[in-house]
């Protein structure tokens, strides 16, 4: 409900109160720590040690076959609502093999072809969504229930449809328009 131009204050203000919030003690030794450098740093009284606000990278990916969308919906999604695939990067992994790994755990599919597109920050409570695309080898799906309660293939048309119809009218309700996901949606619509 901001405005866009509070968004980004928004998402800094939040992420550094979810941080300070889940931060309140030091992870070397279990003592309390102090907020300090204007909240941007907390520090520990005790062992010394210095803690710093992090971001979780999240990779969230559009998967390409035969010009349609993979898109999935999650349980706790509105009603209607499909979105890009997403998880988290874990430690020692590229963004390529976090998609790549992703799209197989959650949906059975092989890609190839990872490419990068753009960014967003989402402060829930703290992460970098890095927006991809793939290709996809097949369109076989095995879904892995408990990621996701639906996936499908949508076509140029049906997204298009969806993104310019009311809620509830077009064949899925895309996301919010201030979700990097729709913003990949629109993209997706303005390529040759």
């Amino acid at each position: 409900q901001l405005p866009q131009a509070d968004l980004a204050l928004y998402g800094a203000a939040r992420s550094l109160l979810d941080w300070h919030a889940r931060h309140r003690f030091c992870a070397n030794c279990g003592s309390p720590t102090m907020s300090a450098k204007g909240g941007w740093q907390r520090d520990c009284g005790h062992c010394g040690a210095s803690h710093f606000p992090r971001t979780d990278p999240v990779a969230i990916m559009l998967v390409e076959h035969a010009g349609r969308l993979l898109l999935g919906r999650q349980p706790r999604f509105p009603a209607g609502r499909y979105s890009a695939l997403a998880g988290f990067v874990e430690p020692g992994e590229t963004l390529d093999e976090a998609v790549t790994r992703e799209v197989q755990e959650e949906v059975g599919v092989r890609v190839r072809d990872v490419r990068y597109l753009f960014s967003q920050p989402w402060p829930f409570p703290s992460q970098l969504m890095l927006a991809c695309i793939a290709q996809a080898g097949d369109d076989r799906l095995t879904l892995d229930a408990e990621e996701l309660e639906d996936a499908r293939w949508f076509t140029r048309a049906e997204v298009a449809r969806s993104l310019d119809s009311p809620a509830g009218e077009g064949p899925f309700d895309p996301p919010p328009s201030r979700a990097v996901a729709h913003t990949m949606l629109r993209w997706w619509l303005d390529q040759p």
